[in-house]
């Protein structure tokens, strides 16, 4: 058997609790044994907050200041915990790192050629040219079209798919022996999506490289990895050969994250009750337990041990029966032909300057207590269209609220009106000031509405925050101080708030795992029945659009080239783009 490149070796990691000088340290990832093979993917797997990053960058030294680490991270032999600061400078050079938002790990002001052969300089040697040399080369193994033209490129002159691969040359610079790549697909359509996978596979091969991959796809670690590890709370659950997880999952939580991946036409979603639970309030037995449906007394005593060997186990006292997966489909759109229009959209279309238009022609409605999914590959104007809903941008043709035209309304009814239009975006922090918490950005639009008096106030933010699925305490931190996942809950929360009528969902499952997923479209679903609140939903993730949505408009090139009812859509595409979607969702078998 082949030596791993990377040996985690009850690896733990603890923080201080949040503004307390003393007190007991949080416990973030605790006894995670863990191999990553030459030439092999590893798969991280878990909720948000369950310790993937964290113990990610615990194996390399990345972790902020007040972090503590325990066990052993040898990397081709070498405990990287135990070296010194300037050793550790020289490893990490063989150790490439691929993260989830090239845009933020690119320095905007430096071309992507210096940024690529920054590396080799640092860790390579060799002179400048042959730094230049080594970048360009290296962006045309990634797939960077005319890489001896664009090395001279800034960031933002690339797509999100071609950013993701310039961030791979970039990890490749120093020849590393790993890359750890953490959720590298996230936000990328799936065309791109598979590209940068299939990237990803060719390189692992060509370089045996080994690859530490942390996603929240699991139809990727079916189709891509050797092996994986599930973690939850900071524990590993389950571990073993990807394959066999896959035919058999033997801990419950397994069990329940693979049913709550979201697939194509079907009927129900079946969510994983609970939450995670809080570092602090972690229970002294399986941590799963509040939330498992096999759960027995015995499971309260201490944490149940590893059942199985070093090479595949599951944390559990009682693994259940393997799940029978019946086929589903999705279930007729509710008629809601005799209802006047609560959005009407005519002619619309956006154009930037004198290039061409991107958005052309648009012409649909949106009827209370429905919801209309817009999908289409990156650049088609599904983005475009939502913030021209929503009077961000300027448009030719109308948009009209109640048969109103929004444009033309007094200051006094505009207002009103965008109260009426609410927004989730992709990634929710554009939604939530980061120097105000939590708390305060939910009192906002409620103040906005009338709500003074500050008992209230505080009555109505804990009910939002336990609607969308939250504890209530969080209202006391900060947005940067919680997971992805509970960030974007929180933007739903925010929009709710203002009790609107419609909500422009722009990507707002992109960054959330399987679980809060399957939550935060079931909480849509039930308040679209419970409110009629109306939705735009604006995703890559045909999936989860197919579950939530009533009808699917399918965006190409800015103009809609297909408009039908959900199932329809799914089970008899009419035009050849809508047919290579859906034949391009990622799938997980099953």
């Amino acid at each position: 058997m082949t030596d791993p490149v990377l040996r985690l070796e009850r690896l733990g990691v603890s923080m201080p609790p949040r503004g307390a000088a003393g007190g007991t340290r949080l416990q973030l990832v605790e006894a995670l044994d863990l191999e990553v093979r030459p030439g092999e993917m590893t798969a991280l797997v878990g909720e948000s907050g369950s310790g993937k990053t964290i113990a990610a960058l615990a194996a390399v030294r990345l972790l902020p200041p007040g972090a503590r680490t325990s066990g052993r991270a040898l990397f081709e032999g070498v405990d990287l915990l135990a070296q010194g600061e300037r050793r550790m400078r020289d490893l990490r050079g063989r150790i490439g790192m691929v993260f989830q938002n090239p845009l933020s790990a690119l320095n905007p002001s430096m071309t992507i050629g210096d940024q690529v052969a920054e590396g080799h300089l640092l860790h390579g040697g060799g002179s400048r040219a042959q730094a230049r040399a080594r970048a360009i080369e290296l962006l045309g193994e990634v797939g960077v079209p005319d890489p001896a033209r664009r090395h001279g490129d800034f960031p933002h002159q690339f797509s999100g798919g071609q950013r993701q691969r310039v961030m791979i040359a970039a990890a490749l610079a120093c020849d590393p022996k790993m890359l750890i790549a953490d959720e590298p697909t996230t936000g990328l359509d799936p065309l791109v999506a598979r590209q940068i996978l299939a990237l990803l596979a060719r390189l692992q091969r060509t370089h045996r490289l080994g690859v530490l991959f942390i996603t929240r796809d699991l139809s990727i670690v079916q189709e891509h990895a050797d092996r994986l590890a599930v973690l939850y709370a900071g524990r590993a659950v389950e571990w073993g050969e990807a394959g066999r997880f896959f035919a058999n999952p033997r801990h419950p939580y397994s069990q329940a994250l693979l049913g709550a991946v979201p697939r194509l036409g079907q009927a129900s979603l079946r969510g994983i009750p609970g939450t995670l639970p809080e570092p602090s309030a972690r229970p002294q037995g399986c941590r799963f337990a509040p939330r498992c449906a096999y759960h027995r007394p015995p499971c309260d005593a201490g944490y149940p041990p590893a059942i199985g060997d070093a090479e595949e186990a599951a944390a559990c006292l009682y693994p259940p029966p393997m799940p029978v997966l019946e086929a589903e489909h999705a279930a007729a759109a509710t008629d809601r032909s005799g209802q006047a229009p609560l959005l009407a959209l005519d002619e619309v279309g956006v154009r930037y300057g004198a290039a061409a238009p991107s958005l052309s022609g648009v012409s649909l409605t949106l009827r209370r207590g429905e919801c209309l999914g817009i999908v289409g590959e990156s650049g088609s104007g599904k983005s475009t269209l939502g913030r021209a809903i929503l009077h961000m941008l300027r448009f030719e043709g109308s948009i009209l609220l109640d048969g109103e035209a929004i444009a033309r309304l007094p200051a006094a009814g505009l207002r009103r009106a965008r109260r009426r239009i609410q927004v989730v975006f992709q990634d929710p922090r554009e939604s939530l000031n980061p120097r105000m918490r939590i708390g305060d950005c939910l009192a906002e639009p409620l103040r906005l509405g009338g709500v003074r008096e500050r008992g209230r106030l505080a009555r109505e933010v804990s009910a939002l925050l336990r609607k969308v699925g939250l504890d209530p305490s969080l209202a006391d931190r900060l947005p940067g101080q919680v997971s992805g996942g509970q960030a974007q809950r929180v933007a739903v929360a925010r929009a709710l708030a203002a009790r609107p009528e419609i909500i422009v969902l722009d990507e707002p499952t992109s960054a959330l795992d399987v679980s809060t997923q399957t939550m935060l479209l079931t909480l849509l679903r039930d308040l679209s029945r419970t409110e009629h609140v109306a939705y735009v939903i604006i995703s890559h993730d045909l999936a989860a659009v197919s579950w939530l949505a009533d009808r699917i408009a399918v965006l190409k090139d800015g103009r809609i080239v297909e408009l039908a009812d959900t199932a329809a859509l799914i089970a008899s595409p009419q035009h050849a783009y809508s047919a290579a979607l859906i034949a391009t969702a990622p799938r997980l078998a099953g």
